[in-house]
């Protein structure tokens, strides 16, 4: 089974951050932490195995993360938290879907379910936040205002035949900052309605929800799959994010622009080339 062809934009926090520490912090040395390109697999494949029709209730998963080890301090955690994020996108489907379409696809007693589980969880995993999903999925592609939370120094890029990634780690502040400063330049010229605005504050407003001490990762994840060697390493998006966001600044907005129509020709070839396949 492969890898879901989706990237990923996640928050790891020191373990101190959770009301229960002590089992981050055993999980980290035990371990068992799943490697952070097989977890995608790893995910699916559990819920496959759980979750069969009809749905009568959200199913019991493992409390798994993926970790960065830091030595001696505090390690940082991602928690998968796959029932609560199960939950939470099941109310949300049936927030956004006719009445009548809904029940036919989510039974009432699957969401009375989801409603507990997101009841009990909000506000319960965390001393500082809900418990809130550390990790954004987007599939076929990388939605452009994640490249503003990161910089070009940020990249990591390993290619070997058995793991090849791609992947950007930034500290929390940095990251906050990059969206505050692309936030304006975006709404200073095109307004404070500009979908992009909307977008790039949406973003920070989820980071401002973790601990300031956290990580934030962007990881091409399964797009990987759909690029070469040489295509992986001439991969600028996040250089010419911040390219156009330097023109926009310097009030030079054609040249910004430019960039930017780059970025969605780029990505928009990318996804309909990925649904082709």
């Amino acid at each position: 089974m492969y890898a879901p062809n989706a990237s990923y934009l996640r928050v790891y926090e020191p373990a101190g951050a959770f009301v229960d520490a002590d089992y981050w912090r055993a999980y980290a040395a035990s371990g068992r932490a799943v490697d952070i390109h097989e977890g995608p697999r790893v995910r699916r494949e559990a819920l496959y195995e759980r979750i069969g029709w009809p749905w009568r209730s959200v199913p019991a998963f493992g409390r798994d993360a993926y970790v960065i080890d830091r030595g001696e301090a505090d390690p940082l955690i991602c928690p998968w938290n796959l029932r609560y994020r199960i939950a939470a996108s099941a109310l949300e489907v049936r927030r956004l879907t006719p009445e009548a379409v809904a029940e036919a696809l989510i039974p009432p007693e699957f969401l009375a379910s989801a409603t507990e589980v997101v009841a009990h969880d909000e506000g319960s995993d965390r001393r500082e936040a809900p418990a809130d999903a550390h990790e954004q999925v987007a599939s076929w592609s990388v939605p452009l205002r994640w490249f503003a939370c990161v910089r070009p120094e940020d990249r990591q890029l390993v290619i070997h035949p058995r793991a090849t990634w791609l992947r950007y780690r930034t500290p929390m502040a940095r990251a906050r900052t990059g969206l505050v400063v692309a936030r304006n330049l975006v709404r200073a010229e095109f307004g404070e309605g500009a979908d992009l605005a909307e977008a790039l504050a949406e973003t920070r407003d989820w980071l401002d929800g973790f601990h300031h001490d956290s990580i934030v990762e962007l990881d091409y994840g399964g797009i990987v799959s759909g690029l070469d060697y040489e295509e992986l390493r001439r991969e600028d998006s996040v250089d010419l994010t911040w390219e156009s966001l330097d023109y926009l600044g310097a009030g030079d907005v054609e040249s910004a622009q430019d960039c930017y129509m780059k970025l969605i020709e780029r990505w928009r070839d990318r996804r309909l080339t990925e649904r082709l396949n």
